[in-house]
């Protein structure tokens, strides 16, 4: 109903303009016949009726700002209309005047604006009007104008009548065909806006389901120039989706001509062609990216372009290696549970017995020395092989609410006596809230702070900033062990929770394989953040719920 509204009121706009360029253009031409012509009869009248016509358009517009009802304004402007019709009709002879089809103008667009009932109401009008103002004059009640245009006699009834009626069936019937035209006009206009109307909401509609896909979809001619990017592929590509109509795939994907020549080639026989590649985005992220491409149709089915459609398979690619990684750590976890128990009992008698050949034989010089090496280095093995029995087998899993502020704690203590501490190493805590109460394996997790603790010190052989903070953060803790030492690769940080890959020379390579494995245990994930030269940062996120073996897999990241 509003959008009617809306068009009525547009209409009468347009009706007011033909107005005034109508009367605009009969008061120029009547200046023009008076100057040139100078006729004898004076024309001041149809100046008076154009100036009445400008003050009724003034009048109107001011109404049309002010008067909410648009149909009143309607009739207002078409009554007012025919009362000037009729002024030019009576100007220029009345019933003798050629102007009377002036009269199906305001019939015409009384139709257009209020169709069938409009059109007919303005025919009456008109008819009754073009009649009252010719029995006036053939009565005497009007004086004639202009005088002596037209004879001074009577004119005869028959005339009259023959007049009345020819004016009543044309303006009927101008009104018949005008309404009718004007309906149907209308009705294929409304069809039209509903035709319009569902084909902006399927477009919108077919925007929003392009818009909200998660893969990234772009469209190109045969030449890979793109024509077309959703959300998505802006996302992962890093570039706005008009930046990127501007490229051709090539320079997106950053690939030489003969990988656009590849894959028209295949698509010449096959349906669709899959591939994966590695990408760096315009904002330097690298990412794993997997292509399907297909051939783009139009409506009759001709090929006019290439469908890309991708999505970022980097985190799906980090748990395939977290998952390879997972197998390698099971199979050395078997093994080093049957190796241990085949090589710790021999460790064992050896160690003793040199030990006992030492206090017996009581040896000197290069004999002690060698007797030295062999129970150190016995040692060592048993250490080792320990490592290994924690990690293959680590016994029953056993949380308890426990504060993870008054356990960080206890490590800075044991962490103040350590071998790897030195003088110039300075320790910062964060601990946000002082308290923070979780479940957690209370043996185990000490062990991984220890771990983290002495690897962080051992990065900063002799100086540096250990930097220890626990956070809660809605549903969990993050604990992290922050250093300045001489960072990582990303290829060491890759491999630094496999087993045998430690960092530095005298480990066993077993102590981050036993810190993933217990955080893995307590349902937690790790994530490592280092660079060559600049430090490493390993960080803890640990649930604030029921602790328990974790069944899922979990997932470390690095960066």
């Amino acid at each position: 109903m509003a959008s009617e509204q809306r068009e009525l009121r547009r209409q009468l706009n347009w009706l007011m303009t033909f107005r005034v360029v109508i009367i605009t253009t009969l008061l120029v031409c009547t200046f023009v016949i008076e100057l040139l012509y100078r006729p004898r009869l004076p024309l001041k009248a149809f100046y008076l009726l154009a100036i009445f016509t400008y003050c009724l358009t003034i009048a109107w517009a001011v109404m049309s700002r002010s008067v909410r009802a648009v149909r009143v304004q309607v009739y207002a402007q078409l009554v007012g209309d025919l009362a000037i019709v009729t002024g030019f009709v009576y100007l220029t002879g009345g019933a003798e005047s050629p102007f009377s089809f002036l009269y199906l103008l305001s019939i015409i667009v009384g139709s257009i604006l209020l169709v069938r009932r409009g059109g007919y109401a303005v025919a009456a009008g008109s008819w009754v009007m073009y009649a009252c103002l010719v029995l006036l004059v053939q009565r005497g009640l009007l004086p004639r104008f202009p005088e002596g245009a037209v004879g001074q006699g009577e004119t005869p009834a028959v005339r009259i009548v023959y007049t009345l009626v020819a004016h009543l069936v044309s303006f009927l019937a101008v009104a018949y065909l005008s309404s009718y035209l004007a309906g149907s006009l209308h009705r294929t206009g409304q069809e039209l806006q509903l035709r319009r109307d569902d084909l902006a909401q399927l477009r919108a509609f077919n925007e929003d389901i392009i818009d909200s896909m998660n893969s990234g979809l772009l469209t190109t001619d045969w030449d890979g120039r793109i024509t077309f990017a959703n959300r998505a592929a802006a996302e992962i590509a890093g570039r706005p989706a008009g930046d990127l109509t501007r490229r051709t795939i090539l320079e997106v994907l950053d690939r030489d001509r003969p990988f656009l020549w590849n894959i028209r080639t295949t698509l010449e026989r096959e349906t669709r062609h899959r591939f994966e590649l590695d990408f760096v985005d315009a904002r330097g992220r690298a990412l794993f990216l997997g292509f399907t491409v297909s051939v783009l149709r139009e409506r009759r089915g001709d090929p006019v372009g290439m469908i890309f459609i991708f999505q970022d398979l980097t985190e799906i690619r980090a748990l395939e290696e977290e998952v390879a990684l997972k197998k390698r750590m099971a199979a050395l976890g078997e093994m080093a549970a049957g190796v241990a128990h085949e090589l710790r009992n021999p460790m064992a008698s050896i160690s003793g017995s040199v030990q006992v050949l030492k206090r017996d034989l009581q040896p000197r010089g290069e004999a002690s020395a060698l007797m030295d090496i062999v129970i150190n280095e016995s040692k060592r093995l048993d250490k080792i092989i320990r490592d290994f029995l924690l990690f293959a087998k680590p016994g029953r899993f056993q949380p308890e609410e426990t504060d993870v502020v008054r356990l960080l704690r206890e490590t800075l203590s044991l962490l103040e006596n350590s071998d790897e501490m030195r003088p110039r190493h300075r320790v910062v805590t964060e601990f946000r809230p002082e308290s923070i109460v979780v479940p957690l394996d209370v043996n185990r997790m000490k062990q991984v702070f220890w771990n983290l603790a002495k690897n962080a010190l051992k990065a900063m052989p002799e100086e540096g900033t250990l930097t220890i903070r626990a956070v809660r953060e809605e549903s969990q803790v993050i604990v992290g062990f922050a250093d300045s030492g001489f960072g990582m690769s990303e290829r060491e940080i890759a491999t630094n929770f496999q087993p045998f890959h430690g960092s530095f020379p005298n480990g066993s390579g077993l102590g981050l394989a036993i810190v993933y494995r217990i955080v893995e245990e307590h349902g937690g994930r790790i994530r490592v953040r280092s660079r060559a030269g600049s430090g490493t940062e390993v960080a803890l996120h640990l649930p604030c719920g029921t602790a328990r073996p974790a069944i899922e897999e979990r997932q470390w990241t690095a960066s």
